[in-house]
């Protein structure tokens, strides 16, 4: 009941589709059990890695999944089978991708992802890269369905960084438009993003507030009335 409260009050709060980040075994919750739960809600389901993928998938469900982390290329002939989008940050990847997408005679969708200061994968944020997306976008047997980047720090008091990245996320979506690229799903708003800002974009990622937990102690709880989920309780047995 605290999971299904916490994610009506993200979607009030944003009134935009939102991706529902169950990694790590849904923070500890379980995934498949959280996935189930929140399957009618959400429009996609995001996870850190190719098994946590899978076992969505092989638990029967059916919402479209983003993958975060890389994707090795041996995983690739599942992934398009079962419709598993990928982050793509280098031409290779999105090269091996058409290759497995066009040998199942099908469409592979998949996210660009940007590094606007996370400083953990994605492509820069520069002229060059973004012509390189260019290409990538017109590779046989693939789409590009949405375009995301991460905040590193948008949960301090300080916003300075984190506006700085919302700046170079727009520069770039300015620069694939100019080259003729057009992004059905922008998403950057994290969980402290949400909190945080307004949301401008097509969707966001709620992560930690699913659970009742504020992504840290200088987010004020004001900004969205959460319920936390889980306890750890211990007794001194002796």
């Amino acid at each position: 009941d605290a999971i299904l409260a916490n994610f009506d009050a993200v979607k009030s709060k944003t009134r935009v589709p939102i991706m529902a980040i169950i990694k790590a075994d849904a923070y500890g919750h379980g995934a498949v059990q959280i996935a189930r739960l929140l399957e009618p809600k959400v429009a996609f389901f995001g996870v850190s890695g190719v098994g946590e993928a899978l076992e969505l998938r092989q638990s029967g469900l059916e919402k479209p999944i983003l993958i975060l982390g890389h994707t090795p290329t041996a995983a690739y002939p599942q992934v398009v089978a079962l419709g598993i989008r990928p982050a793509i940050f280098c031409r290779e990847d999105a090269e091996l991708l058409s290759q497995e997408a066009l040998r199942q005679r099908t469409t592979a969708k998949f996210h660009l992802a940007v590094d606007t200061g996370m400083s953990r994968l994605g492509f820069q944020c520069t002229r060059e890269d973004a012509a390189v997306c260019a290409q990538v976008a017109k590779l046989p047997g693939l789409e590009v369905e949405g375009l995301f980047s991460h905040f590193s720090n948008a949960d301090d008091q300080d916003q300075t960084r984190t506006l700085g990245q919302l700046e170079k996320y727009e520069e770039f979506c300015h620069m694939l438009r100019q080259r003729g690229v057009e992004i059905p799903i922008r998403h950057m708003d994290n969980s402290a993003g949400i909190m945080n800002f307004p949301c401008k974009y097509e969707m966001v990622r709620s992560g930690i507030v699913t659970y009742g937990m504020y992504p840290s102690g200088e987010v004020s709880p004001e900004l969205l009335k959460l319920e936390p989920a889980l306890q750890f309780l211990s007794r001194v047995t002796h």
